[in-house]
C-alpha cells in the first residue's frame, strides 16, 4: 500500500490554533513574567520560572508551526506521543494544585480545557496520521545507528522514570534547583523533562535524521530564548546550589551542542545520500522477495 506521508487538515488546523495559544503564553511568562499574577492561569514566581516555561512554549510554537508548513508527516510525528504525555502530566499538576489557580478568571478556563482536550485530542491526530506515515528514508537522509539508537533509548528511558519521581516527590527537585521553585512549578518542569525525554526515545525508536532535524531546531529555540534571558534571572539563581552553575554553563554548551550536531548530521546526510537510496532499494527488494530461477 502507498504511503503518502501527508499532514491531515485537521491536524493543520489543531496546530495553527495551538499556535495562537502558546504565543499568547509566551508573551505573558517570557517578555513580562511578573504580571502573571492577573494575566495567567497562576502566579509564578520567581520569574526564571515564568522565563524557562515561556521559552518551552516558543519551542513548542516552532513545532507546530513545522506542523502547519509541513508536507511530509514523518518529520513531526515523532513530537506527539511525547507532547500527549506532556498534557497529561499538566492535567495532573493542575488537580494536584487546583487551590494555586486563578479559579474563575479567562486564563484559568483557558488552561483548564487545553489540559483536559488535549490529552485526548493529540493522540487522536497521531493516530489520524500514522495510516499514511512512511517508513522510508528520504533522499537525503541518515539512519543512526543501531548502537547510537539503544545508547538514546536506555538513557531517556532512565531519564524519564527520575522525572516521573520528581513529579510524585517534587521536594527532589526544589531541593537540586538553580532557583526556588514550589512544588507545581516542580512539577511542571518535571513534566517539560518527561516531554524532552520521551522525544528522545521516539526518536531513537525511528531513528531517521529526516524525523528529528525538526525536533533539534525545536529544542535550539528553546535553549536560544533560556539563554538570551540569563541576564534578567540572574538574581534568582542560587550560587549555593550544584546545579546552578551547571545551569549557567550547560545551556550555552547544549546550544552549541545541538547547533554542531544539526550541521554534522546534515551534512552527513548530504554525503550519504547515494548510499541511503540504494539501502532503500535494496530494502525494496527483499520485501518482493528472491529472484524466481527459473527467470
Amino acid at each position: 500500500m502507498s504511503r503518502t506521508d501527508h499532514i491531515s487538515i485537521e491536524t493543520r488546523v489543531v496546530g495553527g490554533l495551538v499556535i495562537v495559544v502558546l504565543l499568547l503564553a509566551v508573551t505573558v511568562l517570557y517578555f513580562f513574567p511578573d504580571t502573571t499574577n492577573p494575566n495567567f492561569a497562576w502566579t509564578i514566581a520567581p520569574r526564571t520560572s515564568a522565563m524557562m516555561i515561556g521559552a518551552g512554549y516558543a519551542a513548542g510554537a516552532y513545532f507546530f508551526l513545522r506542523v502547519v508548513i509541513g508536507k511530509r508527516w514523518h518529520r513531526v510525528q515523532a513530537g506527539f506521543l511525547p507532547i500527549t504525555a506532556f498534557t497529561i502530566f499538566m492535567l495532573g499538576a493542575t488537580l494536584l494544585h487546583w487551590n494555586r489557580f486563578h479559579q474563575g478568571t479567562l486564563q484559568f478556563y483557558l488552561w483548564t480545557v487545553i489540559y483536559v482536550v488535549t490529552p485526548f485530542l493529540v493522540p487522536f491526530l497521531w493516530w489520524r496520521n500514522q495510516g499514511s506515515a512512511s517508513a522510508e528514508v528520504e533522499q537525503n537522509d541518515l539512519r543512526f545507528s543501531l548502537r547510537v539508537r539503544w545508547l538514546l533509548g536506555i538513557a531517556a528511558a532512565a531519564g524519564v522514570v527520575i522525572s516521573g519521581l520528581c513529579f510524585a516527590v517534587p521536594s527532589v527537585l526544589i531541593s537540586l534547583a538553580p532557583w526556588k521553585l514550589t512544588e507545581l512549578t516542580a512539577r511542571v518542569f518535571s513534566g517539560w523533562s518527561i516531554l524532552t525525554l520521551l522525544t528522545v526515545l521516539t526518536i531513537a525508536v525511528d531513528g531517521r535524521w529526516s524525523a528529528t532535524r525538526i525536533l533539534f531546531e525545536s529544542a535550539m529555540v528553546g535553549q536560544a530564548l533560556a539563554i538570551v534571558a540569563m541576564p534578567r534571572l540572574w538574581g534568582d539563581l542560587d550560587p549555593s546550589k550544584l546545579m546552578t552553575p551547571v545551569f549557567i554553563v550547560g545551556m550555552p554548551l547544549a546550544f552549541i551542542v545541538f547547533g554542531g550536531l544539526h550541521l554534522w548530521l546534515d551534512w552527513r546526510s548530504r554525503t550519504r545520500a547515494p548510499e541511503s537510496a540504494a539501502e532503500v532499494r535494496m530494502g525494496a527488494d527483499r520485501q518482493r522477495g528472491p529472484a524466481n530461477p527459473s527467470q
